[in-house]
């Protein structure tokens, strides 16, 4: 409820600041030529939200990134991280201030486009992707149905190298140690023997920990939220149903249940500061839910860990909905924001640079065609793949260092990978939440309150999924998924 009333309020309050002026401030397709003819090079202002502080050599990577972009598009950048938990904050407050905003990531951009851009934040990009971002166009083609609003193009995705499955990971020296086959894992049923295993030899090790098992271990195309799902990733079926009640749903609460009670889960899970990655990297955890992908490892610098998938990969809308380049109403040169973002993907040094830092200093390359990122990581290199065309990136060695060095059999993996990727039958649907916002709020504030105990497993599934479903009825979940349903019948329509 809170994060609804937030989300609402920031969208109001923008529609109080540029509303007014949404005609004036809207140069959707212009090229705002009237600082343009003088030779002096434009200063674009780009921001996107961190964990933490800044890296901290991020002003000398701005220097290098200065001297691509003055030769290529006479532009200067001045990166302005902000903090992931004030973005939607930020970028409002510096709206309504006057401060220069050129362009900006949402994050995750599932919850802020379609808002921002019925509440004028951000504007349509069409004409200017098509003026501006040939190089943009070409690498991602009918992705940008994933961004679209109301048929009209409103964010550029930042995506990962290939679309990611659910499963989960494990700590790869515990896996070794107890000689776990890692291959014959297929269902969460597979892991009982291997936690039985682990928890008798590592007592004082938490050997599961349950938060975001819906989520990174169960196989749905939510269409925006939870209320509402099709199964097996929409691969199937455009049919909406009640993710609450499915039997995937229910099978994997009760056996979250059985490893609670056989002490596979720490009791206090639910208090729990610490992410699972630096529980795992303490030493203090064995295996958590997690989105997997061809590398077989986690991105954990101390210790590494294994990944492994439970269902094939499914490109969803919302796979490309996490990372959002957005053009603020406020800018005062959108075609340089576009330009910008044309340039990261045509020029792969200036991508690698933006991703990995300068080399020599944040990374070396080594003689197999990979990078080793060890000796700057904690300087500047950025946690996500959000600049260019990441699939020509610079691999870093610890991608494919569970191939025991081999990169031909890393890239024949994710070779496989690819060509296993499903799509669901909803991708580029965007639903439409306004009609229903009130029993969304409603069902919210109910599943903050019980799905963390329900899916940590420290309650009785068999009383507590019916009390759950009892309350959410009872808020209107079902003028929910019948609202999805007929937007999502009357969008496939269209399609035919």
């Amino acid at each position: 409820m809170k994060r609804f009333l937030s989300l609402f309020l920031i969208g109001l309050l923008f529609v109080m600041i540029v509303g007014c002026s949404k005609e004036g401030s809207n140069k959707t397709g212009s090229t705002s030529k009237e600082n343009s003819n003088n030779g002096e090079p434009f200063t674009l202002n780009v921001s996107y939200p961190v964990y933490g502080d800044a890296p901290s050599d991020l002003l000398k990577v701005q220097e290098k990134v200065n001297e691509i972009t003055l030769k290529e598009i006479n532009t200067k950048v001045e990166f302005k991280p902000v903090a992931i938990s004030a973005m939607a904050n930020t970028y409002t407050l510096a709206a309504s201030s006057g401060e220069k905003q050129d362009l900006i990531m949402l994050l995750p951009g599932y919850n802020y486009m379609t808002q921002f851009a019925g509440s004028n934040m951000i504007m349509p990009l069409d004409d200017l992707v098509e003026k501006h971002g040939k190089d943009i166009t070409a690498a991602y083609g009918d992705i940008f149905d994933a961004t679209k609003v109301d048929g009209k193009l409103y964010a550029i995705p930042g995506k990962d190298p290939v679309v990611t499955a659910r499963g989960f990971y494990m700590a790869d020296g515990i896996a070794k140690k107890y000689d776990i086959d890692v291959t014959k894992i297929n269902t969460m049923d597979d892991l009982d023997p291997i936690f039985e295993k682990v928890h008798a030899g590592e007592p004082d090790l938490q050997t599961f920990y349950p938060m975001g098992v819906a989520g990174s271990m169960l196989n749905f195309d939510t269409l925006g939220n939870s209320f509402g799902v099709l199964r097996n990733g929409g691969v199937d079926s455009l049919k909406v149903e009640n993710m609450f009640e499915t039997k995937e749903y229910i099978n994997a609460v009760k056996k979250v249940r059985e490893w609670y009670q056989k002490g596979y889960i720490s009791k206090d899970f639910a208090t729990e500061q610490s992410s699972p990655q630096q529980l795992i990297d303490a030493g203090k955890l064995f295996a958590a839910p997690v989105y997997t992908d061809p590398s077989q490892r986690g991105l954990g610098d101390k210790v590494p860990k294994y990944t492994v998938t439970l269902h094939d990969p499914v490109e969803k809308t919302e796979t490309y909905q996490l990372f959002l380049w957005a053009v603020p109403t406020t800018a005062e040169r959108p075609d340089k924001s576009v330009e910008f973002l044309n340039l990261v993907f045509k020029n792969q040094d200036l991508a690698n640079l933006l991703k990995f830092g300068i080399e020599g200093e944040h990374y070396v390359k080594n003689s197999d065609g990979t990078i080793d990122t060890s000796m700057g990581v904690s300087k500047f290199v950025n946690n996500w793949y959000i600049w260019g065309d990441t699939g020509k990136l610079l691999i870093p060695e610890k991608e494919y260092i569970g191939f025991g060095g081999d990169i031909e059999k890393y890239q024949q993996v994710k070779k496989e990978w690819e060509s296993s990727t499903k799509r669901s039958q909803a991708f580029g649907f965007i639903f439409n939440s306004d009609p229903v916002k009130t029993e969304i709020a409603a069902c919210t504030a109910i599943t903050d309150q019980y799905i963390k105990l329900l899916e940590g497993g420290a309650v009785n599934p068999d009383e507590y999924i019916k009390t759950v479903n009892e309350k959410l009825f009872d808020a209107g979940l079902q003028k929910i998924i019948d609202e999805k349903q007929r937007q999502l019948d009357e969008w496939a329509k269209k399609q035919k």
